[in-house]
């Protein structure tokens, strides 16, 4: 009988007091960490207060500082990166410098290419134009019975007005007409 009145004592405690006890800490924690506590951290630093559980909390200090510990590792990494993607945009910028300067030094060499197949093509149509002037009109009509139209009407172009017309004269008229045509529409 004594027995049972202490497990009913027991079980009174556990069901009145207890229960209820837990019920209402843990309903009171969630309040609280809605509120915006962190409640698992006060309890923490409440229970570094007590002797007995202070060396349990204080086992986890190792962990802090490993942490810590790696947290500057990737913090050093990071740093690194960081120069090292600096170190190669300031090489990209200077790659883009001497990438625009050969664009620029590209363009000029193909403008004195240019230029200097525009002073050949002048030599070369002055020294045809010479030649041409210097044949009679006859030889040069004869010459350009052999050559296609736009050969002629090339040549034509580059002599002068009176050496045309001795040329075309000498031409066949209907060789003639075309040539005149031609001249025609180029200079519109």
């Amino acid at each position: 009988m004594k027995q049972n009145e202490k497990s009913s004592k027991f079980v009174w405690f556990l069901l009145v007091i207890a229960v209820p006890a837990v019920f209402a800490v843990t309903v009171f924690g969630i309040v609280l960490s809605f509120m915006g506590v962190n409640v698992i951290e006060e309890a923490k630093n409440t229970g570094k207060k007590i002797p007995i559980v202070k060396n349990v909390l204080n086992d986890e200090a190792p962990a802090v500082a490993v942490s810590q510990n790696t947290e500057k590792q990737w913090k050093a990494k990071f740093d690194d990166q960081e120069d090292y993607i600096k170190i190669l945009s300031a090489d990209l910028q200077k790659k883009e410098k001497e990438v625009t300067a050969l664009k620029s030094d590209i363009a000029l060499l193909e403008k004195q290419v240019e230029d200097a197949e525009t002073s050949v093509k002048a030599d070369e149509n002055e020294q045809l134009k010479k030649l041409y002037e210097a044949m009679s009109a006859k030889d040069a009509a004869a010459v350009m019975t052999e050559m296609n139209n736009n050969e002629v009407l090339g040549i034509l172009t580059i002599l002068e007005a009176e050496t045309q017309a001795a040329i075309l004269s000498k031409l066949d008229a209907k060789r003639a007409a075309e040539l005149t045509v031609l001249m025609a529409s180029n200079s519109l």
